[in-house]
């Protein structure tokens, strides 16, 4: 989930995926044009709009106080987190590793919707404040938006369906019963899938009854609910199956690499048609100094190749590409699907010691899950 960078708070960056630009016209949109003109039809339209629009911006920051919510109690418990993400559906909190125990995941889960009953209790006195000022019934009719909307956002995050708020409530409850966060996310995971199959169905109706864009919403949100419990339970299972595994034990150790002063031209001809990887690091001296991939090859022009090297086009070495020898493997995979690449070096010191694989995980992954069932 990449997006735009804008701040950091209590030391957590916040980030927009690109998603959310879309969802945020949506409903700047909706409201200006349908929500506010039917409950405030004396306004003019440009009243709308600015009411439209400071209702899409408010909402976005009743969404970041909802997940700065989570991850400020998150902190508190000793888990580091790196980054918010703001996307089409809401928002995620990127953990640096996972709760240890049920009593933690409650207290996570729990801060999120109290912080939204919180937003909501405090728009609404200040609704009921400007309710007899007839000159503040701009403000008057946004309160009330966002009091209702903060109400809703925190009755559905309640829904005990993972990887819903109440999901994650669920999760917890079972796994103090069982023991086991496995067996905890099944439960929460298969409860999360038929809720969002049944929010499917109701938003099926929706359209079939002339709600067409009420029930195409619905049914996205289903499909995504649906997706995202299926998927929290699979990486449950991939993290207990990786667990204790360093990046040492999947590792090649017998590093190709090249050197900077390499022109293209020879980087295809003796590397990529040579030993077929798709990444090589890239050594100077002793040291890596980057990364040279063949979509960044690919991005040069052919009459190019003879007069560019390697060390114009390679991807500079930053924390985001290497990988410790003693990593665990699971963070391994989770920075592959981050940065997109599939083979990542391994860094001791400066130097290049290996290179591991998604392939190499996945295969692992694959074996011990199936020796698991």
């Amino acid at each position: 989930m990449k997006g735009v960078k804008l701040f950091k708070v209590i030391g957590i960056q916040i980030s927009l995926n690109y998603t959310w630009f879309i969802v945020f016209g949506l409903i700047a949109w909706s409201l200006a044009s349908g929500y506010f003109p039917s409950h405030y039809p004396d306004l003019n339209p440009s009243a709308h709009w600015i009411m439209g629009f400071l209702g899409a911006f408010f909402l976005f920051l009743s969404v970041l106080v909802h997940e700065l919510t989570h991850s400020y109690i998150a902190k508190r418990e000793g888990i580091e987190v790196k980054e918010i993400i703001l996307f089409i559906f809401g928002g995620v909190s990127q953990l640096t590793k996972e709760l240890e125990d049920s009593k933690k995941e409650l207290k996570v889960a729990i801060g999120g919707p109290l912080s939204s009953l919180v937003l909501a209790l405090i728009f609404w006195i200040l609704f009921k404040a400007t309710l007899r000022s007839p000159h503040l019934i701009l403000f008057t009719g946004l309160l009330w938006y966002l009091a209702f909307i903060n109400l809703s956002l925190a009755v559905f995050n309640l829904i005990p369906g993972f990887p819903l708020d109440g999901g994650r409530v669920l999760r917890a409850l079972y796994w103090r019963k069982t023991g086991s966060l496995k067996k905890a996310t099944r439960i929460a995971s298969e409860t999360g899938k038929w809720i969002g199959i049944g929010i499917i169905l109701l938003g099926l109706f929706g359209i079939l009854t002339g709600n067409l864009i009420g029930g195409f919403w619905f049914v996205i949100i289903g499909i995504f609910l649906r997706s995202a419990a299926e998927g929290g339970f699979q990486q449950v299972v991939m993290k207990g199956a990786l667990e204790g595994v360093k990046v040492r034990e999947l590792m090649s150790r017998d590093v190709i690499s090249v050197p900077p002063s390499l022109h293209i031209h020879q980087l295809v001809e003796d590397f990529y048609l040579t030993h077929k990887h798709i990444t090589y690091p890239v050594i100077e001296g002793e040291r890596m100094i980057g990364l040279i991939t063949l979509k960044q090859v690919k991005e040069v022009l052919r009459d190019q190749w003879m007069v560019k090297t390697v060390r114009e086009v390679m991807m500079p070495i930053r924390e985001e590409i290497i990988l410790d020898p003693d990593s665990e493997a699971v963070d391994a995979l989770q920075k592959m699907i981050r940065t997109g690449e599939g083979r990542l070096p391994v860094v001791k010191d400066g130097k290049a010691v290996g290179m591991i694989t998604r392939k190499d995980i996945l295969n692992l992954l694959e074996i011990k899950t199936d020796l698991m069932e």
